[in-house]
């Protein structure tokens, strides 16, 4: 499996279970066969683009072009834990230690 077959794989994995969603439910609202959404995560079938679209939206989320050097920080937003304070995501100097006034 390519390398990038592998990361789609294991993000359509990982959104989903974070989602509650089953790989039942994922097909039912695709209209496929749940042993395609299996094969798909597994990354034992490679994914058309139009398809991973569908499933990506299925799933809230945007598929997107980074620039390269733009990849570690944006795979450390999608895999940090979500903290959140105040109704937002945490931010640097957010917290009262960050602060330099004190």
């Amino acid at each position: 499996m390519t390398n990038l077959v592998s990361d789609f794989a294991r993000a359509i994995r990982v959104q989903r279970n974070r989602r509650g969603i089953s790989q039942l439910e994922l097909g039912e609202r695709l209209k496929m066969p749940q042993s395609q959404i299996a094969r798909f995560e597994a990354g034992e079938r490679d994914i058309r683009l139009s398809t991973l679209m569908e499933i990506a939206r299925a799933l809230d989320l945007e598929p997107m072009l980074v620039p390269k050097r733009l990849i570690p920080a944006v795979r450390y937003m999608i895999d940090a834990p979500e903290q959140r304070t105040a109704g937002g995501p945490r931010l640097v100097g957010n917290d009262p230690e960050d602060r330099d006034d004190e």
